[in-house]
């Protein structure tokens, strides 16, 4: 079984990666590159919450944020599926946040089974899932890829999962494959 890595925020809010001050390619970070970057990697939003350090991942326009507890329980996997940048979080008034880390799936793989998955192309030549299904054993060894068909998608093991769940992180929901919104299927 696999699950969609998804998080969830008390209030509707992106924290944005931001292009203009960063030295690091967006791209980079959304494809499954491996990057090697030593500077700190910026992101905005328009206020800093209170309760913002309640959660160990936060909703983000760009690569994932996470907390050290998350850096924490996943440091086994450094380097090989993952890296994890410092950030700083400024908001509108200049209030800055520095306890989270950008998080950098490093492996990104084909893992869609195109029979059972319901897609339908965008416009814009791209695709929108409404129904996904991954293919048996098609993360291997890995137990979180970014999914080559959809790089916004991000794939986890059971095992990725159930160690999140004994760590206890907050902010972090898990799709089971087959699982839609779409009520016209």
């Amino acid at each position: 079984m696999y699950y969609q890595l998804s998080e969830f925020y008390k209030r509707d809010v992106s924290f944005v990666f931001n292009e203009e001050t960063n030295g690091l390619d967006y791209f980079g970070l959304m494809n499954g590159d491996k990057v090697n970057y030593e500077k700190m990697i910026y992101y905005d939003v328009d206020k800093l919450d209170k309760y913002i350090n309640n959660y160990d991942i936060l909703p983000t326009m760009g690569a994932p944020l996470v907390s050290e507890k998350f850096k924490n329980t996943f440091n086994h996997l450094l380097r090989e599926e993952i890296d994890f940048f410092e950030v700083e979080i400024k908001d509108e008034k200049g209030n800055v946040n520095k306890d989270f880390y950008c998080f950098n799936i490093i492996n990104s793989i084909s893992c869609m089974d195109n029979e059972k998955s319901i897609v339908e192309k965008t416009r814009y030549g791209t695709i929108s899932i409404k129904k996904l299904y991954i293919e048996p054993n098609s993360l291997k060894e890995y137990s979180i890829v970014r999914m080559e068909e959809h790089k916004s998608h991000i794939i986890v093991s059971k095992e990725f999962k159930e160690r999140c769940e004994e760590a206890n992180l907050k902010g972090i929901e898990f799709i089971e494959e087959g699982h839609s919104i779409y009520t016209d299927l």
